[in-house]
């Protein structure tokens, strides 16, 4: 038991880690992207004015480069932010659910019980499809990127991954309702 927590407790906080680094790694893109963007359109701005002197210091002191590239990193991060996000909000039970609102106005702990198991399996069972057609994807996918090279199947891993995790933390939902769903029947 002492294991399973020690596992729960890392997996959340590599998820939480992850998640951070890569809304962080969105974020830097775009605020270079930004102000690369903004400098180019000063200097422009400069030399419409007669000050090409000044313009000139600033293209000198900016790298001109050019953010072909960006397009790669951000689908990369992006999606392993939804991705990873959700597998991170689940683990915590974070995501939005109406059957809050409607496991309360069922009359019973058992009938809550039961309700809350089926919404369980209903949610493992798609975390199963997701898995199974995510490995497919994954395994099927021979693409590169195209100006890294980075396989197509880094970016998709993250579906797979995500789901497992998610399932995994639906599999010990259902297992924690079916032992309430047992205590609630040696309790009548």
């Amino acid at each position: 038991m002492k294991a399973l927590k020690l596992l729960d407790s890392t997996v959340r906080q590599v998820l939480r880690v992850l998640c951070v680094v890569l809304f962080s790694a969105l974020g830097l893109l775009l605020l270079a992207n930004v102000f690369l963007r903004l400098a180019g359109d000063f200097t422009r701005f400069l030399n419409a004015k007669g000050l090409s002197g000044a313009a000139a210091f600033i293209t000198k002191a900016l790298p001109r480069t050019s953010f072909h590239w960006l397009d790669e990193i951000v689908e990369l991060c992006f999606s392993a932010l939804i991705f990873y996000g959700a597998a991170a909000l689940w683990a915590i039970k974070g995501h939005f659910s109406a059957g809050d609102w409607l496991s309360k106005r069922l009359p019973g702990r058992t009938s809550r019980a039961v309700y809350k198991m089926l919404i369980s399996l209903v949610c493992a069972f798609f975390f199963a499809v997701l898995f199974f057609f995510g490995c497919r994807l994954v395994a099927r996918t021979s693409e590169l990127s195209t100006v890294f090279q980075i396989p197509k199947k880094v970016m998709y891993s993250c579906i797979p991954i995500s789901a497992f995790i998610m399932l995994c933390y639906s599999a010990a939902d259902i297992a924690a309702d079916v032992l309430r769903l047992i205590g609630e029947k040696r309790a009548h």
